[in-house]
Order: structure tokens, then C-alpha cells, then sequence
């Protein structure tokens, strides 16, 4: 009898997780996307149209936050599009 409370308390505290997992997945995946886009215009448009080299950084950094971020979104989408469809 104990177990089947426990495993109770437990689904429902990851069903929690989940649902709190699907309302920030717009903002963990939005966020860092317009991020390193502004970075990138940064770098455009102080660095490239204006050859100055010392805002590289500024294209490193949008760069590698954008493709960061596509690295770990994609397995994150695909994982909540399957659990939608398991549901």
C-alpha cells in the first residue's frame, strides 16, 4: 500500500516537471536564438561594414550560441513531440 503512494507522489511530480519543462521550452528555445542573432547584426553592422576587426568576437559568439543552441533544441523538441504523441 505505501509503494503504490510513493509511486503516486512520484508521478505526479514528474508529470509537474514535464508540463513545467513544455512551458519554458518556447523561452529556452527563443531566448538564445535572438541572442546570438543580435550579435551577429552587431558584428555586421560595427564590424563588417566598417572593417573593424575587434568585433569578431561579437560573430564567434552569436555564432556558437546559435548553433549551441541547435545542437540541444532539436533532441529537446523531438523528446517533447514524442511524449505529446505518447500521451
Amino acid at each position: 500500500m505505501n509503494d503504490s503512494i510513493e509511486y503516486m507522489k512520484k508521478e505526479k511530480s514528474i508529470r509537474k516537471m514535464i508540463r513545467t519543462e513544455i512551458l519554458f521550452a518556447p523561452i529556452l528555445i527563443i531566448f538564445p536564438l535572438i541572442i546570438g542573432i543580435i550579435f551577429i547584426y552587431e558584428w555586421y553592422t560595427r564590424g563588417f561594414l566598417t572593417a573593424d576587426s575587434s568585433f569578431n568576437i561579437d560573430l564567434i559568439l552569436g555564432a556558437s550560441i546559435i548553433i549551441g543552441n541547435i545542437f540541444f533544441d532539436v533532441p529537446f523538441i523531438k523528446s517533447l513531440i514524442e511524449h505529446s504523441k505518447n500521451k
